[in-house]
């Protein structure tokens, strides 16, 4: 049985985990014993722990200390303690996840270098030139340079999205390279009936819900609060209901005061509850930047919005806007454009021939091409 080490800069339950937690599950269930390393979810825990997610499936949670927005303890904590794993545990193949972090992309370079092992490098997230420039202009000029220096040691590269493989072509690395897209999680997500589910959630059954789950919002959400005000005004039932941990920058205090009444924010939700948050949905909205950062992304949020079986719009970029065109499973406006996202709001609720053909087609792309089962199926044959 190989044995694969996973390295993920992450903490538990975000980002880049889901890409890593999702991929090392079906690994497992395919005859690869995998360890997975990431941050503690916890905002102050010191110790490693041992999860069993099944026989061949162990994640290794590492001490973090949350001190500041982005620091919590990568470098001077979990570094020395990656690199242990990697100089002393048993594997085959190392699979680095985001070598853009140094605490990352050190660990991968020593497997590689000192314990001659197979290295293969995921890539799912634009740094350099992306979201480095968040960060002091140091900090973002070390997540640019290792980001397109520590690839090199890899013997495959596995990426997420087309502007990405086309930032990998420029590095000329003499090495195969090969998309995984991130998937849809039909285990835990099913099609549910919409008024069950906003009994579950306490939800208004007879409103007309425009809903939207994250965790961040950019610019992009004032597209999203202008196309909402047009929409009211056809429907003015309407609500926006924002699911999740995300801000309203203040730059759209004057929108959200505006819109208030029809506005509602829940703050975070268990995953447990997602599911019904979704299904309650006439319609769903994923806000977008048209920008290289989410023209080089795959959200995880994009893959539950198609287990859930509802009508989406977007003003999409990148990855979005190829799967929710290719396969007919949304209805897509340029990215600045406020007046058109409306326009699509509106159909996607009041027209329901259209709404029941992208939802159904949705579903079906998570079923199909987008399980994460015939994604892992990618990964075995690289392995």
């Amino acid at each position: 049985m190989k044995q694969v080490l996973f390295l993920n800069h992450n903490q538990e339950n975000f980002g880049t985990y889901y890409r890593c937690f999702f991929l090392a599950k079906g690994l497992s269930e395919n005859g690869f014993n995998v360890k997975m390393l990431c941050a503690s979810g916890k905002k102050f825990d010191i110790l490693i722990r041992r999860k069993k997610i099944n026989d061949n499936f162990t994640i290794i949670t590492l001490p973090r200390i949350k001190y500041h927005r982005y620091f919590t303890g990568q470098i001077w904590l979990r570094l020395p303690l990656i690199l242990l794993f990697v100089l002393f545990s048993r594997y085959d193949i190392c699979h680095a996840f985001t070598v853009s972090q140094p605490q990352i992309g050190i660990p991968a370079m020593v497997a590689k270098i000192f314990r001659k092992k197979r290295l293969i490098v995921d890539w799912d997230d634009l740094w350099g030139g992306g979201f480095a420039d968040e960060h002091t202009s140091i900090v973002a000029k070390i997540l640019g340079w290792s980001e397109r220096y520590f690839i090199k040691y890899a013997d495959e590269v596995t990426y997420v999205s087309e502007l990405i493989g086309e930032e990998i072509n420029k590095l000329k690395l003499n090495c195969n390279k090969t998309k995984i897209p991130n998937g849809a999680n039909v285990e835990k997500i099913s099609v549910l009936d919409k008024e069950e589910s906003r009994r579950k959630v306490k939800l208004n059954e007879k409103a007309k819900l425009l809903i939207s789950i994250g965790n961040t919002y950019t610019d992009s959400i004032g597209i999203m609060l202008e196309a909402f005000k047009v929409a009211l005004r056809e429907i003015p039932t309407l609500k926006l209901m924002l699911v999740g941990e995300g801000r309203i920058p203040e730059k759209f205090n004057g929108l959200k005061i505006e819109l208030q009444a029809s506005l509602l924010i829940t703050g975070k939700k268990p995953f447990s509850d997602i599911p019904y948050y979704l299904a309650s949905a006439d319609c769903l909205i994923l806000p977008m930047d048209d920008n290289n950062i989410e023209k080089a992304r795959f959200p995880m949020r994009l893959g539950d919005y198609f287990c859930a079986g509802r009508p989406i719009v977007s003003n999409a970029v990148g990855e979005v806007k190829y799967y929710l065109e290719k396969y007919n499973a949304g209805l897509v406006s340029d990215s600045q454009d406020s007046q058109a996202l409306a326009r699509n709001i509106i159909k996607a609720i009041n027209v329901s021939d259209i709404a029941n053909e992208i939802s159904r087609n949705a579903r079906n792309l998570a079923e199909t091409d987008l399980q994460w089962d015939n994604i892992t199926d990618k990964l075995i044959k690289i392995y």
